[in-house]
């Protein structure tokens, strides 16, 4: 009970640093137009909503989720900024530690997948600082134990997808600090390998299409263990396409679908076995978009995930630190999620940070620039 005063005392607050610095917030505002959009949009659904004022506040929250990491990336380093997000991970972990028992279930959080979704960008976080050389020595100490202690509270989640993105992300992590940044001192290196690598990826899927019996995409479920119907999933996207054929265009608007007296609803939480009234979601971030919002939101949906793809990459070959690669691989994590969870449409949680904060990174006044060599005479 006491989270909702101390979130409107923050939010208020990043408002106020809006306030007072927004000479150097609304440049980066009208650069990264894409990420408001579809919050504006949703924000007009309030006419077409059943709830205005549920609408409105759902509204709001979309729109202050980019508006406050952009305040934060014209205040502050980005290099800042990840070790800030670093100790939050390590204050989350610890605090978990006492849910040990408890954490198939969720743990601290009301679904596992919520928990194994914080332990495992906390655990590729810490991996990240702990590979960071400009980090100091005790953060990075601090990094290795909270690492393991998140993968641990990842495995005891029983979360397959999560613990397949961990083995990803932690392996991109290792080749980019050990691998990728060492190739750049070979001119042109990098881009041989990335067009090898993009080859193999080519010939790989070749092989696939042309063996239509070898029914690789069940092979792999049963790997991480899931089904065809991914856990259900499945059924409940069919429901949702009833849902979004019903309002095609513009949606039942914010708000206006996970709702105690919508029928569709609680059909969804009869047949996935939950309370009457409980608020689910169609773990499809772009079929989430189309309920509520409609074809238009959607394409705005599309449009926000290419400029970001656009962003993320442009950074990545501009600066391929270990920083922008974590960014990069942060953001590709994100995305791959959209087709089996709703977190990439929701609002103040870590992926979404995450993404925002790459996007938006390379548009900071406080980065080293390249301006030009300065001539220097030396008197001996």
């Amino acid at each position: 009970p006491l989270e909702t005063p101390v979130r409107y005392a923050l939010t208020l607050f990043f408002l106020m640093q809006f306030a007072l610095y927004k000479d150097d917030v609304l440049p980066i505002l009208l650069k990264a137009w894409p990420l408001f959009v579809l919050p504006i949009f949703g924000m007009a659904s309030i006419f077409w909503a059943p709830s205005m004022s549920l609408a409105m506040r759902s509204g709001f929250l979309f729109l202050l989720s980019p508006l406050i990491i952009t305040v934060i990336i014209a205040r502050l380093n980005v290099s800042i900024v990840l070790r800030c997000m670093f100790f939050a991970c390590a204050i989350g972990v610890i605090l978990s530690a006492k849910y040990y028992g408890n954490m198939h279930a969720g743990g601290p959080f009301p679904h596992k997948n919520y928990f194994a979704q914080q332990m495992l960008f906390a655990a590729l976080i810490s991996f990240a600082t702990l590979l960071n050389e400009r980090r100091a020595r005790w953060v990075r100490l601090l990094a290795g134990p909270i690492f393991l202690m998140a993968l641990v509270f990842l495995l005891r989640a029983l979360s397959a997808t999560a613990l397949v993105f961990a083995v990803v992300g932690v392996s991109g992590l290792f080749v980019v600090r050990y691998l990728w940044v060492g190739f750049g001192r070979v001119r042109h290196l990098r881009t041989v390998i990335f067009l090898m690598c993009f080859a193999a990826i080519l010939l790989g899927l070749m092989y696939v299409l042309n063996q239509p019996d070898g029914d690789y995409l069940n092979k792999f479920l049963g790997l991480v263990g899931k089904d065809a119907t991914f856990t259900g999933r499945t059924h409940i996207w069919a429901a949702g396409e009833v849902a979004a054929a019903e309002h095609p265009w513009f949606g039942v608007g914010l708000e206006g679908f996970w709702q105690y007296g919508n029928g569709a609803a609680q059909s969804i939480n009869e047949n996935d076995f939950k309370p009457a009234g409980t608020k689910l979601s169609f773990h499809n971030a772009y079929l989430e978009v189309q309920v509520h919002l409609g074809y238009i939101g959607l394409a705005l949906y599309i449009l926000m995930w290419v400029w970001c793809g656009y962003r993320l990459f442009k950074q990545w070959f501009e600066d391929s630190s270990l920083e922008a690669s974590a960014l990069l691989l942060f953001g590709m994590i994100v995305f791959v999620s959209t087709f089996t969870e709703s977190s990439g449409w929701s609002t103040f949680n870590t992926p979404l940070n995450l993404l925002y904060l790459g996007v938006v990174a390379g548009f900071s006044p406080i980065v080293k620039r390249y301006v030009g060599q300065v001539p220097v005479r030396i008197n001996t």
